[in-house]
């Protein structure tokens, strides 16, 4: 069931956490501000697009870092993945057997991998253990644990679920394409993460679970071979920022549920110019 009271909660389904339609998640406060708009925001809320397979992997990943999660059902290719001749298909995953199978495990509520993506989340997990940060993050504390709380201002209700909560320090874990420090400031702008950050370590104050700001960490670890591990924490000024998109969001959330008006990007004609990358260049058409 979902929460009806502020707190903080271990117990939560993952499931009905993110189907909860009664409190903001910084993902909701993501798509109510540019790039995006309210308009994709309500689109999102009314109809929930279905989960998509490529986000299984994450998925698994953080089932066996956090050692919390979906119950997994690993799929093999010479079981699974049969031409109708007996052989092993070429590709596995788009035989009948393997869509079938699939299908029957997602029925039963559980995950559905591959054989190759569960020894490669494994070698995954042990690369995030073996770091010397990373490691010790996960050493102790708890997994997937549920915050919600009434913002004073606004009156509106929020919720956030974070990966990993032990004292003083809420942690992110992050599977990424790469952990390249000089690429993760790009990467993690471009998804709005420093308003993941401020937004758990508000609320996790406002919810009850700590009396002060705690550190936030993201740990990225990479999706291939061999599978490296860096921990980053982001400074004032992007938690500052993050801090402000966030009572933006918040406030823009309340006015639009008020008025039970969620605009798009405009109404009127918009004039625009060259991007920026072009005004130096020429342009042939």
């Amino acid at each position: 069931m979902i929460p009806t009271e502020d707190g903080h909660y271990a117990d939560v389904d993952e499931a009905e956490y993110h189907r909860d339609r009664g409190s903001l998640s910084v993902s909701g406060a993501k798509l109510l501000l540019p790039p995006s708009c309210p308009a994709k925001f309500r689109e999102a809320m009314d109809n929930p697009p279905p989960p998509k397979p490529h986000f299984d992997f994450g998925t698994l990943a953080h089932a066996l870092i956090l050692g919390k999660g979906p119950e997994i059902e690993i799929l093999y290719p010479e079981v699974h993945g049969l031409k109708e001749d007996g052989t092993v298909a070429d590709v596995p995953s788009m035989t009948g057997m393997w869509k079938k199978a699939a299908a029957a495990a997602r029925e039963k509520g559980r995950l559905p991998v591959s054989s190759e993506d569960y020894m490669a989340a494994q070698a995954m997990r042990d690369a995030v253990m073996a770091h010397p940060v990373a490691g010790p993050l996960f050493a102790d504390g708890d997994a997937e644990v549920s915050l919600y709380a009434t913002d004073d201002e606004t009156g509106v209700r929020l919720r956030g679920r974070v990966d990993w909560v032990r004292p003083g320090q809420l942690v992110d874990l992050k599977t990424s394409r790469t952990a390249n420090p000089d690429e993760l400031a790009g990467l993690f702008f471009k998804y709005r993460y420093m308003m993941q950050a401020a937004w758990y370590q508000d609320l996790s104050v406002t919810s009850g679970l700590t009396t002060e700001k705690p550190e936030f960490i993201f740990v990225c670890v990479e999706k291939v071979a061999p599978y490296v591990v860096t921990v980053v924490r982001y400074d004032d000024e992007a938690l500052a920022e993050g801090e402000f998109m966030n009572r933006e969001a918040i406030q823009l959330y309340a006015k639009c549920k008020a008025n039970n008006e969620w605009p798009a990007y405009s109404d009127e004609t918009v004039t625009i110019g060259l991007p920026g990358w072009a005004v130096d260049e020429e342009i042939e058409i």
